[in-house]
């Protein structure tokens, strides 16, 4: 099961880190369904964000390299990935429906990081208890 969060961890530090450099080189034109024409403002904050979700991608990284000292990480990143879910639901509430792409991946937003939590609790629950 380790070896299962280390694996959901790597791919998800791929991901972020990919489409993190895609929109810093890019800007809106990298996000799927935009025709990149945006003000300027909504690219600067997009630039400006994508760098998080870069260091995001480079942390998630660090985690799954060292994950036998770094263990006690795992729940905020299954948390900060949840939650970027919400922000997609809010938008698409609020705002409206994005590319078809990206719906899929709100689902994927909501359902991996409980698979992490629930892998997490598994593997680490005699260290939680002894803590």
């Amino acid at each position: 099961m380790k070896l299962v969060i280390t694996s959901i961890l790597y791919l998800i530090s791929l991901v972020a880190v990919m489409t993190g450099l895609n929109v810093i080189i890019f800007g809106a034109a990298a996000i799927p369904g935009s025709a990149g024409a945006v003000e300027a403002t909504v690219d600067n904050e997009l630039r400006f964000f994508a760098v998080f979700w870069l260091a995001y991608g480079g942390f998630s990284f660090w985690v799954a390299k060292n994950i036998v000292e770094q263990y006690h990480f795992i729940p905020s990143i299954a948390l900060i990935f949840f939650l970027g879910g919400v922000g997609r639901l809010i938008s698409m509430l609020t705002i409206g429906s994005p590319a078809s792409i990206l719906i899929p991946a709100m689902f994927l937003e909501f359902f991996i990081p409980v698979v992490i939590f629930i892998l997490y609790r598994k593997v680490y629950k005699q260290k939680l208890t002894m803590a």
